[in-house]
Order: C-alpha cells, then structure tokens, then sequence
C-alpha cells in the first residue's frame, strides 16, 4: 500500500504511479482539493491514456453530431438565428425563436440521430409551439428503434405542446408503453390535450 507522502515524494522525483496506487491515494485522502488530485491523476500514464481516450471519442462525436445537423442549422441561420447546435434554444432564457418552430418540427421528422432529435424536441417544449408540434410529435414516437431517452424527451415536450387533436394518438401510444418515465409524461401529455 502507498500512501499519499510516498506518492508525492515518487512524482517529485518524476516517478509515475500505478492504476492501483492512484486509486489508493485518491481514496485513503478523503481531504484533497481537485488542483491536489490532479497531480496523482497525471502520474497515472493508464489515466492519462484512458483520459486522452475519452476526450478524443467525445471531440469525434462533436463532429459527427455537427456535421448531421448540418442542415438543421443552416436553415435556421438562413432564418435568422445563428445557433452552434440545435440545443442552443434548449438553453435559451426567453423563447425568442418561435419563428424557427415550423422548422424544428420539419427537422425533428428527418432521420437524425437521437441525440439530434432529442435536442430539437427539446427546443420544441414551449406554450408558443401548442397546437403545432403535437401531431409530429406523437408520429414521431410511434416510430420503433428510439432510445428510450428520446421517447421520454418527446414524451415530456408533449406535455407542454398536445392539443385536443392530439387525445388519440396519446391515447394508442399509452396502450404499447412499456416505460413507466415516458408513461408518466404521456399520462400528463393528456392531461394538457384536454385543455381549451
């Protein structure tokens, strides 16, 4: 077993430590700030490769994902909103881009990714897009294959944007759901359909 005074004394001589070292010292220091551990993690080579692997996967799908919306985003830039990803309004404090909703939901029914469709139904999930994204939202979770964190998404906007038009196919999506989380916001999706 090392301790933390033998860990620090081998990196101060330019020593490396273990994955099993590293995991010592980082759990036997209940006490150390984030800058302290840092130095135990970057004398780890297994952790510096393991870290530099994950960072490298995650900046590839960046540029998988912004190159599938793509078209998305020009189209909203040719409309006047110069967002970097779709889930840019997600984020958004008011929703000023209620002139983009006809478009997010053309693109919502286009064959993006999840996680590209998770993000404009994200976007969709405003009073303004009521009685306009509904129905290509319940078509759209009538589709099979969808993660069931899509689902929900779709699920949970519906219950800010179904309509009376929209009971029915609430309804016939119910009657198949097998996940309680998107049941539940289905349950509550019927509940906003039914209001004037």
């Amino acid at each position: 077993m090392i301790t933390r005074k033998e860990a620090e004394a081998r990196i101060a001589t330019g020593g490396t430590l273990s994955r099993s070292e590293l995991t010592e010292v980082v759990l036997s220091t209940g006490d150390m700030t984030a800058r302290e551990s840092e130095k135990f993690f970057l004398a780890c080579p297994e952790w510096v490769s393991e870290q530099e692997a994950r960072e490298a996967a995650m900046q590839a799908k960046e540029k998988r994902y912004l190159e599938e919306e793509a078209p998305l985003r020009e189209e909203l830039h040719r409309l006047g909103f110069p967002v970097k990803r779709d889930w840019d309004f997600v984020n958004a404090r008011e929703n000023y881009y209620t002139d983009a909703i006809p478009t997010l939901i053309y693109h919502l029914q286009r064959p993006y990714s999840d996680e590209v469709r998770e993000g404009i139904a994200r976007s969709l999930a405003m009073k303004e897009a009521r009685g306009l994204a509904g129905t290509a939202i319940v078509a759209t979770l009538g589709e099979s294959g969808l993660s069931d964190q899509l689902r929900w998404a779709l699920a949970n906007t519906l219950t800010s944007v179904a309509d009376r038009s929209n009971r029915e196919g609430i309804k016939e999506l119910l009657a198949t759901e097998t996940n309680q989380d998107v049941s539940d916001r289905l349950n509550r999706a019927l509940k906003t359909a039914a209001k004037p």
